[in-house]
């Protein structure tokens, strides 16, 4: 039985396609994201039965681990494949369905080699560097007797490999450029850069309204003075992680300002909204239970903590005289420190003293 044949043409546009759907990745989609599009490419236009995306884990003495990220099988005809599972190869003498992994994984380039009644017809490899993942292997299976790959078949999937690991790196370069690794937030120059955006946008429609927010964690020395500064970057950790998921959408933004300063912007957002989202926040932060780790980082069962935060919000309004963003977010700052004179753990608005 042969594969069933494809189109060259055909794949020439899809790939066509892949480059412009590749370019739009925002730099914050996950990189296994980035492999749908030539998954299906491989299985529909190439015509394989299965495609299947694997992410190498690791390498240990001679065995290949391989973790299966992603596999379109709609017959169910490798159920030795399974998504979240690992495969574990051996690098010398490889199973006769995993020849072209191994392959590919040596070689650093596509490999087709035809196993009869078995494996994979064509892999190919996307190099990562470790600080990004590590490597990527991805392909099609045609399960049958003779592979007929075609020429352009495997220039195809070249051209895709290419593809990906030149622009997933660009992306994650840029990711790595605007994000805080401990919180996931943006980093402090690109929410400072939002700020901005956000006031000179306004020069041009004065009739609309937005906020920012400056939150501090209160008393957080005495976290790491207590607990360790492991337990310290937890905790930045966890509000990253409650902020980000607390967020009303794309129209608000958050980000590490500094230390254990945290900056939110929320667009076309009066003072009253501003106050009630950034107390629901306050409420939930002091009611998470942040779990206390010992000195290695490791939680501890059963042992918990409490956190509070203060916040300062500042408007942006046709009233508000803010020329820059340095001025917008020294307001916010200012009514932050009002927070702290006043006892801590609460939300202030931002007022002109006469």
């Amino acid at each position: 039985m042969k594969k069933h044949s494809s189109d060259a043409k055909t794949i020439l546009n899809h790939l066509g396609r892949l480059f412009g759907f590749l370019k739009a990745l925002d730099a914050k989609a996950g990189v296994d994201e980035s492999f749908d599009y030539p998954l299906e490419i491989i299985r529909q236009t190439m015509m394989f039965d299965v495609s299947v995306l694997y992410k190498v884990s690791n390498v240990i003495e001679d065995r290949l681990i391989l973790e299966i990220v992603k596999k379109i099988d709609p017959n169910g005809l490798r159920p030795d494949l399974s998504e979240g599972g690992r495969l574990r190869v051996f690098l010398n003498a490889p199973d006769s369905r995993y020849v072209n992994e191994v392959t590919a994984f040596l070689t650093k380039q596509t490999s087709y080699e035809n196993v009869p009644d078995t494996g994979c017809d064509i892999i190919g490899y996307v190099y990562l560097p470790e600080s990004f993942g590590g490597a990527y292997l991805f392909g099609g299976d045609f399960c049958g007797k003779e592979s007929s790959v075609k020429y352009y078949e495997v220039a195809g999937i070249e051209i895709m490999c290419n593809f990906l690991s030149t622009l997933l790196m660009k992306t994650q370069f840029q990711y790595q450029a605007e994000i805080d690794h401990l919180t996931g937030l943006f980093n402090s120059y690109k929410i400072k850069q939002k700020a901005d955006f956000m006031v000179r946008r306004f020069e041009r429609k004065p009739l609309s309204s937005a906020c920012i927010a400056m939150g501090d964690i209160d008393f957080f020395k005495a976290v790491n003075d207590t607990y360790g500064h492991i337990q310290g970057d937890l905790v930045l950790k966890k509000v990253g992680e409650i902020l980000s998921t607390s967020m009303r959408g794309v129209f608000d933004v958050a980000g590490r300002y500094g230390g254990e300063e945290f900056l939110l912007i929320f667009d076309e957002t009066d003072e009253t909204h501003a106050f009630q989202i950034v107390e629901r926040l306050r409420r939930t932060i002091e009611a998470t239970e942040f779990e206390q780790a010992d000195k290695t980082g490791k939680g501890q069962k059963h042992k918990f903590f409490h956190i509070t935060m203060s916040f300062g919000i500042a408007s942006l309004t046709k009233n508000s005289d803010i020329k820059t963003a340095l001025e917008w977010i020294a307001r916010a700052d200012a009514a932050l420190y009002a927070s702290k004179r006043n006892g801590r753990n609460r939300t202030t608005l931002y007022k002109e003293t006469p």
